[in-house]
């Protein structure tokens, strides 16, 4: 009896149009493969994308360390009540196999990371507990259970793992032969995500061909299996958007489609309670977003972006929000930058920053890194190198999509956004050595990355390509009132290494020795816009500008041990004529920059000719801070005028340093990622601009805080601070 009402329990699910975004309320699963793509499913996490994917309705991994096919919809909650997994397997390779017992395929259970969330779990694995098919024949059940039986021949294998009474059984099938083995376990080990596993000693892309696991028909089921509330992760995986009076720009970013998959994406808005489709746009086929450009009436309008998915729409809804403008009220805007990835999804500094609700979300750089996510860093060829790149970048929409959807967003990319430590764009050019200037990537590639971030923003000012073919996002816009200027502050800065000769830096360098007259920081182009903006707007009570990095040396130490430094090329500092151009139509006190980059907080008054001369300077530190830098001058005074090595003027008032000893953390092997976070100076940025425009609180949060019972400390020391403009 109970097996007919299960029976009829997946049939009548099979027939309900359940929204993409509200995962089923069951304690069974079962996969639905279908088509061909480079990509799973919603309800699933692939480590790394570019090793799984749909093949003919069947799963196909690549075989090697650490490939795992995490399960976001289901895990054990309660595995004390047993549950059960079924999945047919099968390895495929040619010719014979050196190592054959290091070769397998199958299911993972108790996968654990250094945080609880399921998210978390999919992206750091750390432990698992593996029950696998080898290539030998023989079944593996945790580090040594091996069964005394060979499954001989070919095809695939059925395997049913089996949880129940503090045991672990492990039963596979061929050709009518079956072999089992089992284990104890304790039910605190099977807690934590469930996956697919297919391993070998084999690199991807070894010469003697790739093996590689094929999957069919994934079922978990039993008392101790239960949802775990995470939302499905795709077709459309999130939005980000800018508003211009009635014009909204909206990029849905997607997860890789097949050649069958529908190429359109389509935007609806409710009017009258009823759904008006608006626009519509094609789905890029290297960076896989579409960008849609609508227009919209007058104040907040819900939304949401259509894509047909297995048969039915799938969507993803947001509100378009209404400009604040002239409303009375204050503008709030929250800063981000460089989130080194070992605290992802942030679930702290999310929920924080959600209850601050800010109006205008700035993510200044570095939203990836290279190692963001495990697995190295895939640079050829250029489809897979774009699919390692959206594997990490999928982590930042990941985390901060249920903000994005809701709230207009400016989004720049830096350094390591395009697989660089330090960019010196040199006007677009390639390079193969990054001190030389240029970008290290293909041209289609970095625009790509461009694409994913920037497409959203108002259309470029001076729109024209670079020689490279490169594109350019410098642009204005106008929020809350205010009007805003965008930059690239990487795109035309030299290269170092082609104007400074072999040996310039050593204990005698000075400052003049290093600002060669070719040097270049924003280029011709962007000086001409600053100061075509800068006069245009220079009545308005204030102006913002939002670039990558802030314009002088803001650190004294750096790296690992957190040394003494005295310069680095890469700030904004450097190179100082060019620095003073771009300051020169900001001066006076009119003007806020909004910058990250440097790992480190700091609120400045920059000097052009003199201290204080300059526009006012907000740099945040990084969300999840890796690479540690620290603000601690020789004579321990922390605010004040200071001069840098490369001889520019700035004021600190406030500054927003780690903790000493901090650096040595480590978040991925033994030290709880988020304690981490907070130890290293981690946090984000809030500026309230007030509703006459003419003062602004900034705020410096740390990571950890609780926004319903703030404290003093929960803010760097030094802050909050309030600047007055015009003044």
């Amino acid at each position: 009896m109970n097996s007919l009402l299960a029976f009829i329990r997946v049939i009548a699910i099979s027939f309900l149009v359940v929204p993409l975004e509200l995962p089923l309320e069951a304690t069974e699963f079962r996969s639905d493969w279908q088509g061909s793509r480079p990509w799973v499913g919603p309800e699933y996490w692939a480590g790394p994308l570019y090793d799984w994917k749909t093949v003919d309705g069947a799963v196909v991994a690549v075989a090697a360390q650490d490939r795992l096919l995490h399960l976001l919809s289901h895990r054990p909650l309660e595995p004390q009540k047993g549950f059960q997994i079924r999945v047919s397997v099968e390895l495929l390779y040619e010719g014979s196999i050196s190592s054959p017992n290091a070769v397998w395929a199958g299911i993972a259970v108790g996968v654990k990371g250094m945080m609880e969330d399921p998210r978390h779990v999919a992206v750091w694995p750390k432990q698992r507990i593996v029950a696998v098919v080898r290539a030998d024949g023989r079944l593996a059940l945790g580090d040594s259970a091996i069964s005394e039986d060979v499954l001989a021949g070919d095809g695939p294998v059925e395997l049913e793992l089996i949880a129940s009474d503090g045991e672990l059984r492990l039963t596979g099938t061929r050709n009518g032969k079956s072999a089992t083995v089992s284990m104890a376990v304790k039910d605190v080990d099977l807690m934590g995500n469930l996956c697919l596993a297919a391993s070998s000693p084999r690199k991807p892309g070894d010469k003697r061909g790739e093996i590689r696991a094929r999957f069919r028909d994934w079922r978990v089921s039993g008392a101790g299996i239960g949802p775990t509330g995470v939302e499905p992760f795709g077709p459309i995986l999130w939005t980000q958007y800018t508003r211009q009076g009635n014009i909204v720009k909206v990029s849905a970013q997607m997860a890789p489609m097949g050649e069958s998959d529908a190429r359109e994406v389509k935007l609806d808005i409710k009017q009258n309670d009823e759904w008006r489709e608006v626009g519509v746009g094609l789905i890029d086929p290297l960076a896989r977003n579409a960008l849609i450009r609508a227009e919209i009436p007058d104040g907040a309008v819900e939304y949401r972006v259509r894509y047909p998915w297995q048969g039915r729409d799938s969507h993803w809804s947001g509100t378009f929000a209404e400009d604040p403008g002239e409303s009375g009220k204050p503008l709030k805007i929250a800063l981000f930058s460089c989130d080194n990835g070992y605290a992802f999804p942030l679930p702290t500094m999310v929920s924080n920053v959600t209850a601050q609700n800010p109006d205008l979300l700035f993510f200044a750089g570095d939203q990836i890194y290279e190692s963001y996510g495990g697995y190295g860093l895939v640079r050829t060829p250029t489809d897979k190198a774009m699919l390692d790149y959206l594997r990490k970048y999928y982590q930042f929409g990941w985390t901060w999509r249920s903000l994005l959807k809701d709230k207009p967003s400016i989004i720049l990319p830096d350094d390591h956004d395009v697989f660089q430590g330090n960019l010196w764009g040199n006007g677009g050019r390639a390079t193969k050595v990054q001190e030389a200037g240029g970008y290290m990537m293909p041209v289609e590639w970095v625009k790509a990355v461009e694409r994913t971030q920037t497409v959203h923003l108002p259309d470029p000012v001076d729109p024209a390509p670079l020689e490279s073919g490169i594109g350019v996002y410098f642009t204005s816009m106008t929020w809350g009132s205010v009007p805003m200027a965008i930059i690239e502050d990487r795109k035309w800065k030299s290269g170092p290494g082609s104007l400074l000769p072999k040996g310039t830096i050593n204990a005698n360098t000075t400052a003049d020795q290093l600002d060669p007259p070719a040097a270049s920081l924003l280029g011709q182009r962007q000086e001409r816009f600053l100061n075509t903006w800068a006069a245009a707007t220079r009545e308005k009570p204030l102006r913002l500008v939002f670039s990558q990095t802030i314009f002088c040396k803001g650190h004294t130490h750096t790296g690992p041990e957190l040394k003494k430094d005295r310069f680095d090329l890469d700030s904004n500092g450097w190179p100082r004529s060019g620095r003073q151009r771009a300051l020169e139509p900001l001066k006076g006190n009119r003007t806020l920059m909004l910058h990250g980059d440097q790992h480190l907080g700091l609120l400045v008054r920059q000097g052009i000719n003199d201290w204080n001369d300059g526009p006012w300077a907000f740099m945040v530190p990084g969300t999840a801070n890796g690479f540690p830098r620290a603000w601690w001058p020789e004579d321990e005074r922390i605010t004040g005028d200071f001069t840098d090595p490369f001889g520019n003027k700035f004021t600190v008032l406030a500054a927003a340093n780690p903790e000493k000893g901090s650096n040595t953390l480590k978040p991925r092997e033994i030290d709880q990622p988020e304690v981490v976070a907070q130890s290293k100076g981690s946090g984000h940025g809030i500026v309230i601009i007030a509703p006459d425009r003419k003062s602004a609180v900034i705020e410096m949060w740390r990571y950890q805080f609780d926004t319903s019972n703030p404290k003093p400390g929960d803010q760097f020391d030094g802050f909050p601070q309030t600047i007055r403009f015009g003044e």
